[in-house]
């Protein structure tokens, strides 16, 4: 016979009164979280260097982009013209008439001239 909670030896005075600590809460929620957070794959030289043709490409030319890259919980999108590329420290800076993002070579995942 399968245990249940009306098996004898079961406590059921206590059994509808269970808690969770706040602590515990945010434990296991900060735990699922992390198995939820994304890992960006891994690109060959071939994808770099498309990637780095299609950069020099939108520079010259002063043409938009679009660029996927690797946030916290998954891939984002941003549109925009890049301003700045600082090779030295590994970032590019890309402004739209909304907003300015400055991100590192090593979150790209994908560029695309609009």
């Amino acid at each position: 016979m399968a245990v249940n909670k009306l098996s004898k030896g079961y406590n059921l005075r206590w059994e509808s009164s269970r808690m969770m600590l706040p602590e515990h809460r945010e434990q296991l929620l900060g735990e699922k979280r992390k198995q939820q957070e994304f890992k960006p794959p891994l690109l060959d030289n071939d994808q770099l260097q498309e990637i780095n043709c299609i950069i020099i490409k939108s520079i010259e030319q002063k043409r938009a982009i679009t660029i996927t890259y690797a946030e916290k919980y998954g891939p984002a999108e941003f549109w925009g013209w890049i301003q700045k590329v600082d090779t030295i420290e590994g970032w590019l800076k890309i402004i739209n008439e909304e907003d300015i993002l400055i991100l590192s070579f090593k979150r790209i995942l994908q560029v695309e001239i609009s």
